[in-house]
């Protein structure tokens, strides 16, 4: 029966995994940005419990956009720090990112890093 107690923990077990996965690629994107990392959490778990008692469809179609979201977070967002010396922005990009263009920047000499080319 759908409604039996296997069926609704079997319905349950897909978006935990999800939500678990949003958590950790968020925590890997913006790894020591206390801020960053406390407003995406409110965001995943504002989104999830807007979503508790949402129809199949409806469900569906959220745990579509939710890997989507959990698949770009993970393979686009580069968190750039400003360095206090010189003022550059340092990114750490991973291999698992994919197509990673910045515009108006170039790898710094110690390819570390991201520095602002200068305006002509």
């Amino acid at each position: 029966s759908p409604h039996s107690r296997a069926h609704r923990i079997a319905r349950m077990r897909e978006p935990l995994a999800l939500y678990r996965a949003l958590l950790r690629a968020r925590a890997e994107a913006f790894a020591g940005d206390v801020r960053a990392l406390a407003a995406s959490r409110g965001e995943i778990r504002e989104k999830f419990e807007a979503s508790r008692d949402v129809d199949d469809a409806l469900a569906a179609q959220r745990m579509r956009e939710g890997r989507e979201a959990e698949e770009f977070i993970r393979l686009h967002v580069v968190q750039a720090v400003r360095d206090d010396v010189g003022g550059a922005f340092k990114m750490r990009v991973e291999p698992s990112h994919v197509d990673v263009t910045i515009e108006g920047a170039r790898e710094s000499e110690s390819g570390s890093g991201c520095e602002r080319e200068p305006k002509a």
